[in-house]
């Protein structure tokens, strides 16, 4: 699949778009579950600061790549007013609307987020977390804005919103993760991974099973062999398979190696590598949204 200069902006954009919202998610429950370890709070706070502006930045800058990609004529044809103009009324400006809407909430949550409060141990107000929740809505929401999804029916909006709240939960939660391990003491360490452990089970069992009922909804598993998009589902649960493979052997094998070995090293090197994998399924996923389509489409 040659791709042109337009096509390989987009991919990269809609990368950083992915990048943004589950930086914002999994930075946002990292800092809500570390709360009690102050000295990874500016960090965590820090990775959120950098999700929000790069995820606002690619907003903007994927719509205008947008208009250049229809208009073929140049760099600054992505700002040609009628273009833009008739981009704008489209689902396209939507989702910039709805997408900024949410960065803009969680930037608001973020003055509050963090504040020493010492009659209370929660360090931040409650309302910033509410406040928060509402942003991390609206960007979860803007991705059933576009492509296959805005056909579908109610109940697949709501199964399409619980796949992605858990997928940038859990992607965005890698480099807290191994921030909290390598600041905090062994200890501190393995209660942390236990913990995660123990919820991602859950989640990610959950993330499976949409994913799996939603690829048969849109395909009746029909031509997956021979198409396009079959190619790219199957490079897709081929990385999946893999960051759940590392999973299952940090809870099984590297976490009760934390006490034995009283350091986190390894483990730290292994969750940098699920971090890897973890960028690479969203790329895949940046293929999906952007070029492919299901086969009975």
């Amino acid at each position: 699949m040659a791709l042109t200069n337009w096509e390989v902006a987009q991919l990269l954009t809609r990368w950083m778009l992915y990048f943004g919202v589950s930086s914002v998610v999994g930075g946002l429950f990292a800092f809500n579950s570390l709360r009690h370890q102050p000295v990874l709070l500016l960090c965590i706070k820090g990775y959120i600061k950098v999700g929000v502006l790069v995820g606002s930045a690619a907003t903007v800058a994927y719509f205008f790549i947008l208009v250049g990609a229809a208009m073929e004529e140049g760099l600054w044809s992505m700002f040609d007013p009628e273009m833009v103009s008739i981009y704008w009324d489209s689902a396209a400006g939507s989702i910039v609307l709805v997408n900024l809407s949410g960065y803009v909430i969680v930037a608001l949550a973020l003055i509050l987020l963090g504040q020493a409060r010492s009659e209370n141990a929660w360090p931040y107000s409650s309302l910033s977390l509410l406040v928060a929740s509402f942003g991390i809505a609206s960007l979860v929401y803007s991705f059933s804005l576009s492509g296959h999804s805005m056909s579908q029916a109610w109940y697949y909006q709501v199964i399409f919103f619980i796949h992605i709240l858990i997928a940038a939960w859990w992607l965005g939660l890698l480099f807290p993760l191994w921030l909290a391990v390598r600041h905090a003491t062994v200890e501190e360490s393995n209660i942390v991974l236990e913990n995660f452990g123990r919820l991602a089970v859950i989640t990610v069992s959950i993330l499976l099973l949409c994913g799996v009922w939603m690829s048969f909804e849109l395909t009746g598993w029909q031509g997956l062999l021979s198409s396009d998009y079959g190619f790219w589902l199957m490079v897709k649960l081929g990385l999946v398979a893999v960051i759940l493979a590392m999973a299952a052997y940090h809870k099984l094998h590297l976490v009760p190696l934390i006490l034995d070995r009283g350091n986190t090293r390894v483990i730290q090197k292994s969750i940098l590598t699920e971090k890897i994998v973890a960028s690479s399924i969203l790329a895949v996923t940046a293929v999906f949204t952007t070029f492919v389509g299901p086969p009975m489409h």
